[in-house]
């Protein structure tokens, strides 16, 4: 065994004495401790006695307990030593807690050590059982020849003469293309030289304009007898060269605003509406009416409106419009009334019937197929039903219009159609509550 195997173990032989003496420590301390337990009880009823007789001096009732004529001084004498008592007991049982904390920390830090030693000795053992397995080597030691320790960053006389030849070599050819190449004289290029026009580059020929004739002499003019003129023909114009001339005349000046325009026009309703209107009362069976809103099949022109652009396939312009084709709107607001026209309210009173409501909107109709027309331009396919909610007060005003429904997807159109109903006036009726409306619409596009 090693010294330093011997060492260890000897430590660990004195950890293992100092523990047992431990032991043997805790056993005494642990058996006082105990007596002093069972007295427990009696110190600390001598202490609240104690505490108590102590109260009742302040009190002044000492001579309760004592009796009369008692001797204070042996009596202060006689508590002092009951205090020193219970003290002494407090005192005696905290030192012997103290000690056993201590061993307890000893005892702890005597075990950790011993399993030090216990790890260290362990690979001591080890080591000395791998040292005496290891091969013995038993040969001499002999001495290796000298290298010169070259880096590989170090100049090699092989390299350095291997890049002089490439150097020179390469200076040589350097010099002898310096030498030569100002020796080489290079004709002048001959700068006139005729450009070939490639074949796919035309040249613009312009032909001049012949002279004008000589002037011809002028001869005496022989009078011939005066014969009665002829009526000229009065030419027809063209329908086609008209077409032409309008659609050129519409992109230009203020034609071109002509839509814009269109919606500054004055609507004023027809005076007959409201408190004068007037219709026919007779009690004749009517089917469902169904209107186009942008004109009706007349003969003439409104001469308010330029219906030409507003369409396609128009045939002309201000002459008859009874062939021309038109977006329709369609509403089904005044059916089956007979007798008189068909209030709006059943409630008492005079109000707004279904007849003056529709006259309105026949009114107005070519203003809203204006604003149909255009999202038309944008939207080919745009065709469908829309539902107004119209809120019209006594004096004639929309105070409200909104798009109940609508099946054509289009915001600005729904947009558009409700603000220029809000400027329709149906006009003043006296004693008519303000009325609230759903108005169908269905816009088609004209076949």
């Amino acid at each position: 065994m090693s010294k330093q195997q011997e060492e260890v173990n000897q430590q660990i032989n004195a950890a293992y004495e100092r523990l047992n003496e431990l032991e043997n420590q805790e056993d005494d301390i642990s058996e006082e401790l105990n007596e002093l337990k069972k007295l427990r009880q009696r110190y600390a009823v001598l202490s609240e006695i104690s505490d108590h007789l102590e109260k009742l001096d302040k009190l002044g009732g000492s001579e309760l307990f004592w009796g009369e004529g008692f001797d204070r001084e042996k009596a202060e004498k006689e508590m002092r030593r009951i205090r020193a008592q219970v003290i002494n007991y407090d005192s005696r049982v905290a030192e012997l807690q103290a000690i056993r904390d201590k061993r307890d920390e000893e005892v702890e830090s005597l075990t950790a050590k011993i399993n030090l030693l216990n790890d260290e000795s362990l690979n001591l053992q080890m080591r000395e059982e791998a040292l005496a397995e290891e091969f013995v080597i038993e040969r001499e030691m002999e001495e290796l020849p000298f290298r010169p320790m070259k880096m590989p960053w170090n100049h090699n006389d092989d390299d350095q003469r291997r890049f002089r030849k490439i150097l020179l070599i390469v200076l040589l050819f350097s010099i002898t293309l310096g030498v030569l190449i100002p020796m080489w004289e290079i004709p002048v290029p001959d700068r006139v030289v005729v450009v070939e026009v490639p074949e796919r580059l035309a040249q613009l020929m312009v032909k001049k304009e012949p002279p004008p004739p000589p002037p011809k002499p002028k001869q005496p003019e022989e009078k011939k007898p005066e014969e009665p003129k002829a009526k000229q023909k009065e030419e027809k114009p063209q329908p086609e060269k008209a077409k032409k001339a309008r659609k050129k005349a519409e992109r230009a000046g203020l034609m071109a605003f002509k839509d814009d325009f269109a919606d500054l026009i004055d609507d004023t309703p027809i005076a007959k509406l409201g408190a004068s209107a007037k219709i026919s009362g007779k009690g004749s069976k009517a089917k469902k009416t169904t209107r186009s809103l942008v004109t009706s099949n007349v003969g003439t022109s409104s001469g308010g409106i330029n219906t030409a652009a507003l369409s396609r396939n128009v045939g002309g312009a201000g002459e008859g419009i009874g062939g021309v084709e038109f977006s329709r709107v369609e509403s089904s607001i005044g059916t089956d009334f007979a007798g008189e026209e068909q209030p709006l309210s059943s409630g008492p009173g005079p109000s707004r019937t279904d007849e003056e409501i529709q006259i309105v909107f026949d009114r107005y109709k070519a203003a809203l197929y204006r604003i149909y027309n255009r999202e038309l331009r944008k939207n080919p396919t745009l065709q469908g039903k829309m539902v107004l909610r119209i809120t019209i007060e006594p004096d004639g005003k929309v105070s409200a219009c909104s798009v109940d429904s609508s099946d054509m997807d289009s915001p600005s159109l729904d947009k558009k159609i409700a603000a220029r109903v809000k400027k329709f006036n149906f006009g003043a009726k006296e004693g008519v509550p303000t009325i609230t409306i759903l108005y169908p619409i269905d816009f088609l596009p004209a076949t």
